[in-house]
């Protein structure tokens, strides 16, 4: 079952698989919170289905069965990898539960050369279900130029009956020869109150787990609540106090910001601005609280809560609504709006430049970058 938001790209897509007009290649752009690895899985099955009907696959077939075990001989995924990955094959399998829930690393993924030049071999072989052959590729913004040009010629001429589903998070990361020669869905930001809705479910509070048809039930619900009990966001309860703040930090990508309350980071990220605000308010001339709390988050947690203050800041001296600005209004920070613009502006491009390119986080820079900010906030709080 696809997410509310998602049915109508899905919609759309069937309109188009039933027109006979559809292109062997398509890529769903967007923040992976927002689902898009489940809308290609959904387009794979749709378009493998041996017995299609109006709202897409039939859900009997043998191929339909298939995707309950993330499994299909006519579908495989190019990941992104490691060294070590690439060698156990792990980054083109037909293993897709990967775009459920993929192991963390502390290594560096991307996706290789080797790994695309498997692609043309897999789309040319005959389909084990009669139908076609479709091709997923996660992460297609880590594709190097060389990996491009080794698929260029694939979409260039396309296999009857094949597809290929490229996933990236920004169409301006993928080369315009690839951009050229494929129908492009981009996912919009969904409604607020849509997003508060979903994260506010108690159905939806849970780990992503993959469940699968050849693993006794009784097994997986038992692992399932192990999982939820666990969980360190749980343990307090998801209120819309707690999911505003989730969306403010995740792009308002409900995925993601799910994926933020289970871990409890916006407790933390709630605690920093409350600590910042009492620092900044009692000129305590050490920190202590503010850069405790700071500290316990991770690296690209802390550049997101900065970069997402300043703009909170500056849409507040822009006159928005305190109301619609989680982290200052759930902190009673409004105080900060006296803060000068130009050192605001100043600090949002270096945090943007920063998000952008993660790599680029010294593991003492976010700390730094806050102890400035104290400084220079008290400074420009005590001007007349």
């Amino acid at each position: 079952m696809l997410y509310s938001w998602l049915q109508p790209y899905f919609e759309q897509f069937l309109v188009t698989l039933k027109s006979g007009r559809m292109s062997s290649s398509v890529i769903i752009a967007g923040d992976y919170g927002l689902g898009g690895r489940y809308l290609a899985l959904e387009m794979a099955k749709a378009y493998l289905c041996q017995n299609k009907g109006e709202h897409g696959a039939c859900n009997q077939c043998r191929s339909c069965l298939s995707f309950e075990r993330l499994m299909n001989k006519d579908l495989k995924v190019a990941y992104s990898s490691t060294t070590e990955e690439a060698k156990k094959d792990y980054d083109f399998t037909y293993d897709c539960s990967g775009l459920i829930v993929r192991p963390s690393t502390t290594q560096a993924r991307s996706l290789r050369i080797d790994t695309m030049r498997k692609i043309p071999s897999f789309i040319f072989e005959s389909a084990a279900g009669g139908v076609g052959k479709v091709v997923i590729i996660d992460n297609a913004e880590k594709m190097s130029a060389g990996a491009a040009n080794a698929i260029l010629k694939t979409f260039e001429e396309p296999q009857v009956g094949t597809m290929i589903i490229m996933l990236t998070q920004s169409l301006e990361q993928l080369l315009p020869t690839i951009l050229s020669r494929a129908i492009k869905i981009v996912l919009k930001d969904i409604e607020p109150g849509e997003a508060l809705e979903f994260l506010l479910n108690k159905a939806n509070q849970k780990p992503p787990m993959i469940r699968r048809v050849d693993v006794d039930t009784a097994v997986q619900l038992e692992q399932e609540q192990k999982e939820i009990e666990s969980c360190p966001g749980l343990q307090t309860p998801i209120d819309s106090v707690r999911a505003q703040v989730a969306l403010a930090l995740s792009s308002s990508a409900p995925l993601s910001a799910m994926q933020m309350l289970l871990a409890g980071d916006d407790i933390k990220a709630l605690q920093v601005m409350r600590a910042l605000v009492s620092s900044i308010e009692n000129r305590d001339p050490f920190d202590v609280e503010v850069m405790t709390a700071f500290k316990a988050l991770d690296n690209a947690l802390q550049v997101k809560l900065l970069r997402q203050l300043v703009l909170e800041i500056l849409k507040y001296k822009a006159y928005v609504p305190v109301e619609q600005l989680p982290l200052i209004f759930h902190s009673h920070a409004q105080f900060l709006e006296r803060l000068s613009a130009e050192h605001l502006f100043e600090a949002y491009d270096t945090l943007s430049h920063l998000e952008e390119r993660p790599g680029l986080i010294g593991a003492r820079a976010p700390g730094a970058i806050m102890r400035c900010w104290l400084q220079a906030f008290k400074a420009d709080l005590v001007k007349p």
